[in-house]
């Protein structure tokens, strides 16, 4: 992912605060291979405290990304907005990555952010987008709702004889 990879080269970076700023755009959400988020525009505000053997990372991210609805399927401007934190620790020695600690070489001079931006946008969102939460929604589909109606009619079979026959079994 060389055109849209954002990458914090700290190597340059003296010890104490830094602010930066990242847009991530469709570009962006385009090239990483995945299907959750079609495009978006979200501003990224980067709070880094370098010292010698450490960098502590503040994310701000805001803006929206492009999502299906996980009822009617429409195209959905969902919003976003969250804080996240992430600690880097430059060292030789072999550690285990945990979720907001990182270990990179001593001989590193950038850190590849790209995929830490994605995680942090794709865990702003919830669960299950709707169109009620959107920015450019008030609610779902009408006719794509009566026609998921209809097909939950058609599928039903709790009328069926075998069907009756297990109930019958259930009662005894």
């Amino acid at each position: 992912m060389s055109g849209s990879a954002v990458k914090l080269v700290f190597g340059s970076l003296k010890d104490g605060f830094h602010d930066l700023d990242y847009h991530l755009t469709t570009d962006f959400f385009e090239e990483i291979d995945q299907s959750l988020i079609l495009n978006g525009d979200v501003q990224v505000l980067l709070k880094v405290e370098r010292s010698e053997r450490q960098l502590s990372l503040d994310f701000k991210l805001e803006g929206w990304v492009e999502k299906s609805c996980d009822i009617c399927l429409s195209r959905l401007e969902y919003p976003i907005k969250t804080q996240q934190f992430l600690h880097v620790k430059i060292t030789d020695k072999e550690m285990d990555d945990e979720v907001d600690l990182i270990a990179i070489g001593s001989n590193e001079y950038e850190l590849d952010l790209t995929s830490h931006l994605f995680d942090y946008v794709a865990l702003a969102l919830p669960m299950k987008v709707e169109c009620k939460d959107s920015l450019n929604r008030e609610a779902c589909d009408e006719e794509v709702l009566s026609m998921l109606s209809a097909e939950e009619e058609e599928n039903d079979n709790s009328n069926h004889p075998e069907w009756k026959k297990l109930k019958e079994i259930f009662k005894n």
